[in-house]
């Protein structure tokens, strides 16, 4: 096992995050920490910056390599962004981090901390074209992606820090100061010709998870998940013109606002906003990758950083990270889309339906890591919650579900997710047609010797014949799938019956 951590100077904060990666790469993120020390604002005359933004910043890192040494920490890779880049005596702070931690920082050029954030989000999202943007206190970095392969990138040299100070938006703006803010950015992204040419604007970044947060509470949104959510521009319109009607005292009230963002978010809004408009595009996904995500997956993969498949890699990350019983897995799973294909003149999905069947049966052991007992209600928090990426919240939610009622209906709280969150009342009946699928295949591997080897679905009036092939004995798993034939009659009018062939 080897730990490695990651520390990230930006603009507005220093962050920490500590992840463990097995012999066989499989990692998970044990340490996410943060410090608000506004390197940004310690900037003074000529771009300095100030003894004490130095000092804090000192400080904070010292902190944290204590921190990492305490936690046995192996590696410590350590980057500086914009406020950094843009002090003309950035050298003396790297130069102060190495004498007093021994850990040498690379301060990133605007390319570099560009291509780590595309890097990060790429390698967390299904989505292969799409307009990212990387929004911190300094400056604020643009990627488009085609194909999942870079195509544009543009750092512009202001962030929400900067724009905050400049128009002196951190308590109740003035209109005109608000104006000349929204002309400065409406003039700055017109000079970018091919902003309009993506489909979908991706957030990362401080600014964008704070957004997220304020559009659940606002909403009340479930699940209270910041990765992958999709938020209308109507919604980030609504948000900027009430928050900057608010004093700096109101938006710390703010639900799902934290205080050390309170004065920021008005300008970080703005930007969104405009840029939302400049871009042409309906609506907001947020991702809650960053650079980090892009250094430690060039530190993972140094060859070539790009994931060949996102949610494969994620997917198999969980199962093999937690030890669970991946050949029982991959029969259940092959056994369950095996069934799908045969059955689909019986249930008349399609390859979409499919794929929620695959991931669910991949993960329905998923609970487990917490208990055996209750797996059902553990299985459907650890998918909803685990650092699993790649499936946009309606999905995740539809394979939490299905991979909790594995071995029979769970349904709690589910009216939550249809009223509030991603689910439409379609997708109860699409769940209660995977779940037995799912179901029988669970079984027909019940014993996880794999005794089981193939199946063969046929169907005749009013009646679905499943044979089951292998070359060991099975009348466990016969019997086991046969106990799911009166859900699977209610479910599709037919009659199961489940014998050895």
């Amino acid at each position: 096992m080897e730990r490695i951590g990651i520390i990230d100077m930006g603009s507005n904060s220093i962050r920490l995050v500590i992840i463990d990666v097995k012999e066989n790469r499989a990692h998970h993120l044990i340490e996410n920490l943060k410090r608000t020390v506004r390197l940004r604002s310690g900037v003074g005359q000529g771009g300095l910056l100030t003894e004490q933004g130095i000092n804090d910043a000192v400080d904070t890192v010292a902190l944290f390599v204590k921190f990492c040494q305490a936690r046995r920490v192996k590696h410590i890779i350590a980057v500086a962004t914009a406020a950094v880049r843009q002090a003309a005596n950035a050298h003396v702070l790297v130069d102060r981090i190495f004498k007093e931690t021994g850990v040498q920082t690379r301060v990133l050029s605007g390319e570099e901390e560009a291509y780590l954030g595309y890097i990060g989000l790429v390698n967390s999202i299904t989505e292969t074209t799409g307009l990212m943007a990387d929004l911190g206190g300094g400056s604020l970095k643009l990627v488009g992606f085609v194909d999942r392969l870079n195509r544009h990138s543009v750092t512009l040299e202001f962030g929400a820090v900067s724009l905050m100070e400049k128009y002196n938006l951190a308590d109740k703006p003035n209109p005109e100061d608000l104006r000349a803010f929204e002309a400065f950015l409406d003039e700055s992204f017109s000079q970018i010709t091919w902003l309009a040419d993506y489909p979908k604007l991706i957030g990362i970044g401080g600014t964008f998870r704070s957004l997220a947060r304020v559009y659940r509470n606002h909403v009340q949104y479930v699940p209270d998940l910041t990765d992958g959510i999709t938020i209308p521009g109507s919604a980030v319109s609504e948000l900027y013109h009430l928050l900057s009607t608010m004093s700096l005292a109101e938006r710390r009230q703010v639900p799902g606002l934290e205080q050390a963002r309170a004065d920021l978010i008005v300008t970080g809004l703005g930007i969104i906003y405009r840029l939302l408009a400049a871009a042409q595009c309906p609506d907001l996904m947020v991702s809650a990758s960053s650079i980090r995500d892009g250094l430690f997956f060039r530190y993972l993969y140094p060859r070539d950083p790009i994931l060949f498949n996102v949610l494969t890699h994620h997917t198999n990350n969980l199962i093999e990270y937690h030890n669970l019983d991946e050949n029982h897995l991959r029969r259940v799973s092959n056994l369950a889309v095996t069934l799908f294909d045969q059955l689909q003149p019986l249930h008349g999905l399609g390859s979409a339906e499919r794929r929620l069947l695959l991931m669910a049966s991949l993960l329905h052991e998923l609970g487990v890591v917490v208990s055996v007992e209750s797996l059902e209600k553990h299985t459907l928090y650890t998918v909803l919650n685990s650092r699993f990426l790649g499936l946009a919240h309606r999905e995740r939610v539809l394979v939490a579900y299905l991979a909790a009622s594995h071995d029979g209906p769970f349904r709690a709280n589910l009216a939550d997710y249809i009223k509030h969150g991603p689910l439409v009342p379609e997708d109860l009946e699409l769940i209660n047609k995977l779940a037995p699928l799912l179901q029988v295949a669970h079984s027909l591997d019940r014993s996880r010797a794999g005794v089981v080897t193939h199946l063969k679905a046929e169907l005749k009036p009013g009646l679905c014949e499943l044979k089951v092939f292998g070359t060991q004995k099975r009348d466990l798993e016969v019997s086991d799938a046969a106990r799911h034939a009166p859900a699977f009659e209610q479910e599709y009018g037919v009659k199961l019956v489940v014998l050895p062939a």
